[in-house]
């Protein structure tokens, strides 16, 4: 039983209904109802309690699906907690705004928000059995879900409930705000908007949503049977659910009373009818999959562009806060155009679901990021695996590609794909790439070392160091030829003969960071993404790294060293098309072009005559640059390269089991013995199919020459090494530190000794014996 009425809020009894009656009139006029005198106190209580009620709507948008799309505009994903695709009257079928009107408001067009004739029925009905008829015109309709819909958008359940509360006193205030909202807006607007925010059943609101999801068509395709359908659920979602078999024949029922309706209003004639009742009910449900985990192949970068609208600060357009904005995407109704290359997704899906299959018993993953160099444009991001909760070795939600921040990993030591930072830093000191080195194994005093112009560490501190080949390494070499062959001994004393604290600003300049904040090694008072200056074994690439960090750095050196910022959003648009404030593209050149050329003329012969020779040069002619790179006992492998047009990241490991990494060594990939994995193994061929199917149909560019005085002399060669054979050693520090650089899949699991700020921890770290 409904509560006691009160004379101020609750209109229940018998005399507020014939003052309601009274003031039907009046109230499709949008009119104040004036005090009746004779009816006496209680009545005019309840006149002035009206008269007091809000008389406009707040004009509050309607909670709307945002749409993630590639660069070609085709969709990715969707997001949303109402499903709801708000689109104009003219965007809507005829026979959807008839059936509408007939079933559920046949004076729509006559009264003026409130049904006179309408209410009167409902008053004697209701008398006779209380709650029977609710006498709601469209337009009340209307207000009731649009308080609810702002009570939604406002996180106030309990607004939520006494929207819809079934009281007198509601439905008193719907019909003050409908009489207001008819002389605001056209019978027109007034019908789309209806047909926009009504509810279908589920997560399903609003026509073009509902057309969608029972007959996978649109609301301006739906036919007679489906707009009559459509309009006969909308009493009772539940009752008529035609996706519910054991409900079809119930929801006929109601169709076709929709359609005598219709055709006794004059909408539709006999025979149009009788065909449209003969006609089967036909319903093909059609998901409209909410969120990146429905994004198929698109899944790791969607995930990314999610977790950087969301986290980043780059968006305060769309929330100033990560819950605004994540609040936002579900309701906000934005469009969000991306960067993604569906083309080079797809090529980069095959190659590394070919090197290393989801379900492989190796547990090897492998990721591969493509960027556009000189735009910073993110054209592809994936691994070989399912983006799903679901357990299994193929499923994981973590994303490999990306820093921790973005749902990514904690990354990966990212081996020799380091040195070319130290050999940038080189060619900025003046050397040059056919400079002498010695290449020899053997051992090095860390007081070499320099950081920001001190000795570092004691002459008692010695780093112990080798090659991966014993004696094959021995001697002089160019610096060009230490390259190719990714030789440790020459790079770490290139590295003693330059600044560690230039090395660093080197890496910055490219765009080089932790994959996530750890504790600053040097100085071990705060946490930080920055590369350390005060590890010389930073030269073997011993701190984690993610795979788009990587590809974005070389990216700089393929734009001749301009750098940009990573971008995967070139546009956002809110639900009426205007554009959105985004971060603008970001480049600046923060690597002198001749050392960028130089550089890149250092990596040439990586795929030729170097530690990627069997893999060999791309097949359309294309010069690409690049390194290789493999970790202690073939931890993480990798393969860094770009060409003028593209720059890709292919890393290869084993993902964390019971918080261990089992490194690539007497393993089987893919049905392959490997007793060794490096980063020619795997990676490069994975990168080659890649880059081959994204340069398809482009026509080759060359690098910009090197200038002669950073080339230098050449020197007699040295055989080059030609298989995939990448140094890999077992050299000894005699620091006592323990680092925690383990190349995790998550933060805090793996840990590989060394990697501490003195001068045992940098012999320590990798022992010297990292990838060519």
């Amino acid at each position: 039983m409904p509560p006691k009425p009160s004379s101020r809020n609750v209109l229940g009894s018998l005399a507020a209904f014939v003052v309601v009656s009274l003031m039907a009139g009046l109230l499709a006029a949008g009119l104040a109802v004036p005090a009746l005198g004779a009816s006496g106190a209680a009545t005019n209580n309840v006149v002035e309690a009206f008269n007091e009620l809000p008389s406009e709507l707040e004009d509050t948008p309607m909670a709307a699906n945002t749409k993630i799309l590639a660069a070609d505009g085709s969709l990715i994903a969707t997001f949303y907690d109402e499903n709801r695709e708000p689109v104009d009257l003219d965007d809507i079928s005829p026979f959807m705004q008839e059936a509408i009107v007939a079933i559920e408001d046949e004076r729509f067009y006559e009264h003026g928000g409130v049904d006179a004739e309408g209410l009167a029925r409902a008053i004697v009905v209701n008398l006779a059995n209380p709650g029977s008829q609710g006498a709601s015109t469209l337009t009340q309709q209307l207000v009731k879900n649009s308080l609810k819909e702002q009570a939604y958008l406002a996180g106030d359940d309990e607004g939520v409930k006494a929207a819809a509360a079934p009281t007198n006193s509601r439905k008193i205030k719907e019909m003050r705000l409908a009489a207001a909202l008819e002389k605001k807006k056209t019978k027109q607007e007034i019908l789309e908007a209806y047909l926009n925010i009504a509810w279908f059943g589920g997560q399903v609101n609003g026509i073009e949503a509902a057309a969608k999801y029972y007959f996978g068509t649109t609301a301006k395709k739906l036919t007679l049977p489906q707009a009559a359908m459509l309009a006969g659920m909308i009493q009772s979602p539940t009752s008529y659910d035609i996706s519910d078999p054991d409900k079809l024949d119930t929801a006929l029922g109601r169709r076709n009373t929709v359609l005598n309706k219709m055709f006794q209003q004059g909408k539709i004639d006999q025979a149009t009818r009788d065909q449209a009742i003969a006609s089967k009910l036909k319903p093909k449900i059609t998901p409209t999959f909410q969120g990146c985990a429905n994004a198929d192949t698109s899944a790791y970068f969607c995930d990314y562009v999610y977790n950087l609208i969301v986290k980043g600060n780059g968006f305060k357009a769309l929330g100033k806060t990560q819950e605004d904005r994540a609040h936002a995407m579900k309701t906000g109704g934005f469009t969000i155009r991306t960067t993604l290359d569906k083309k080079i997704l797809k090529a980069a899906w095959k190659a590394v679901r070919e090197a290393v299959p989801p379900s492989d018993p190796s547990r090897v993953a492998t990721a591969s990021v493509t960027v556009e160099p000189g735009s910073g444009k993110v054209l592809s991001m994936i691994q070989n695996k399912f983006y799903s909760v679901d357990k299994g070795s193929k499923n994981t939600t973590i994303n490999y590609s990306t820093d921790y921040q973005y749902g990514g990993s904690a990354g990966f030591q990212t081996g020799s794909t380091f040195k070319p930072v130290v050999l940038a830093t080189w060619l900025k000191a003046g050397k040059t790439l056919n400079s002498t080195i010695d290449g020899s194994a053997g051992s090095i005093a860390v007081s070499s070392f320099k950081r920001c112009g001190s000795s570092m560490g004691s002459s008692s501190e010695i780093w112990n160091f080798s090659n991966s080949a014993d004696g094959a390494e021995q001697g002089s070499m160019s610096v060009w030829d230490a390259t190719a062959n990714s030789v440790n001994g020459a790079y770490i004393r290139m590295e003693a003969q330059l600044d560690l604290c230039d090395v660093a600003d080197t890496a910055e300049a490219l765009g080089m960071h932790l994959a996530a904040k750890t504790t600053d090694v040097c100085d071990k008072t705060k946490k930080t993404t920055k590369i350390p200056n005060c590890i010389a074994s930073i030269v073997l690439g011993v701190v984690n790294q993610s795979p788009m960090t990587m590809a974005n750095a070389y990216a700089t050196f393929a734009s001749g060293g301009k750098y940009c910022t990573p971008i995967v959003v070139t546009s956002i648009k809110d639900r009426n098309g205007k554009a959105i404030k985004i971060p603008k593209k970001n480049c600046k050149q923060t690597i002198d072009s001749d050392v960028a050329a130089a550089a890149t003329l250092g990596l040439s012969r990586a795929l030729t005559n170097g530690t990627a020779a069997s893999t060999g040069p791309l097949s359309n002619g294309q010069k690409a640059s690049g390194k290789t790179g493999t970790t202690n006992d073939s931890q993480d492998t990798w393969f860094v390269g770009y060409t003028p047009q593209l720059s890709t990241s292919v890393w290869v490991g084993p993902e964390t089991v019971n918080g261990t990494r089992k490194p690539m060594k007497g393993v089987y990939i893919n049905g392959v013995y490997r007793a060794n994995v490096f980063g020619g193994t795997i990676a490069a061929p994975t990168w080659k199919k890649i880059m081959e199917a994204a340069l398809q149909g482009k026509p080759v560019e060359n690098f910009p020459t090197a200038n002669s005085s950073l080339v230098g002399v050449k020197q007699t060669p040295k055989p080059d090494k030609t298989d995939d054979q990448d140094d890999q050693g077992n050299g000894n520090g005699n620091g006592n530190g323990n680092g925690n650089n383990g190349g995790t899949t998550t933060p805090g699991t793996g840990n590989n000794n060394g990697g501490g700020n003195n001068g045992g921890n940098n012999g320590g770290n990798n022992g010297g014996g990292q990838n060519r």
